[in-house]
């Protein structure tokens, strides 16, 4: 058999292992880089040889409320104030006691649910909760104790307005 011999000068075994060092700092440098916070209060992670991620809670992490949904009710499910239950089941938050609410948001959460709410979808949760509560009502959140209810709106009608209990 026989052997080919390549003879490689001093010269280019040095540039080529130079090259090789180079490459290996270089990429030392982008993975510790990418380990540490940036400016903005996010870190960057490598993945792979060619992918790195920015490590960042998703928003619908950090708003709980902002959770895209999509709902059918059971049909056991008969008032505004069990629809509202249920659909803040899982969520982190909760309907306010009807202990501790007033009058006009026992009788909101005592409502009939409508039948064309029992399938909701896609929307937020807050935008189903407000659908729920329906335009005489605000959403109030409590980020603290993480509780959901519902305030009147005040209007100019509210004063010739019956009282229907």
């Amino acid at each position: 058999m026989n052997r080919i011999k390549h003879k490689i000068s001093r010269r280019a075994l040095l540039a080529i292992s130079g090259l090789f060092a180079a490459s290996l700092a270089t990429a030392g440098n982008i993975e510790s880089s990418n380990a540490g916070p940036s400016s903005t209060g996010t870190s960057e992670v490598q993945v792979g040889r060619y992918q790195s991620v920015i490590m960042r809670p998703d928003q619908t992490q950090v708003d709980l409320l902002s959770v895209i949904i999509r709902r059918n009710l059971p049909q056991h499910v008969n008032t505004v104030g069990q629809a509202i239950a249920s659909l803040l089941d899982g969520s982190g938050y909760r309907l306010l006691s009807p202990k501790l609410a007033e009058s006009y948001r026992v009788h909101l959460f005592a409502m009939p649910l409508p039948d064309v709410q029992r399938q909701l979808g896609p929307l937020s949760l807050r935008q189903a909760l407000e659908l729920l509560g329906g335009p005489a009502h605000r959403l109030v959140i409590d980020p603290i104790y993480r509780l959901v209810s519902f305030e009147l709106i005040k209007t100019t009608s509210d004063a010739h307005a019956c009282s229907c209990h």
